[in-house]
């Protein structure tokens, strides 16, 4: 007899949205990932990179608008696109910040509109 339990891992406590001050100051947002192996990486992405590697925020009009990102755990910051390895976590929930800030201010002159992008974590065991 025996089981043979599959490696996985689940998110919890994730902020339902970041809404960027016009001003430019940063936003937060948060999230848990609990894993049930001992070692796994992550890298943290947005859909909306730019070719030359800047990650945006866009309207439907196709309009964008340069951020900044990072992601916090453990009171050290992570640039988004970058790969995290971990070992020895089995079991430990892992609280993340996402932080995220426009590159310069809305002007009067920025197109109107709504802005958006989708954060997103994958996550290799």
């Amino acid at each position: 007899m025996g089981i043979d339990v599959p490696k996985s891992c689940t998110f919890s406590n994730v902020s339902a949205g970041i809404i960027l001050p016009e001003d430019g100051s940063e936003a937060q947002g948060a999230f848990s990932l609990l894993c049930n192996t001992g070692s796994f990486s992550t890298v943290f992405s947005m859909d909306s990179k730019a070719a030359h590697g800047q990650f945006q925020v866009t309207n439907p009009n196709g309009v964008s608008l340069p951020i900044e990102g990072a992601v916090s755990l453990f009171n050290n910051d992570y640039r988004l696109d970058h790969s995290i390895g971990y070992i020895g976590f089995i079991g430990q929930v892992l609280d993340y910040i996402v932080k995220v800030k426009l590159q310069a201010p809305t002007t009067a002159t920025t197109p109107a509109g709504v802005y958006t992008d989708t954060f997103r974590v994958n996550v290799t065991y």
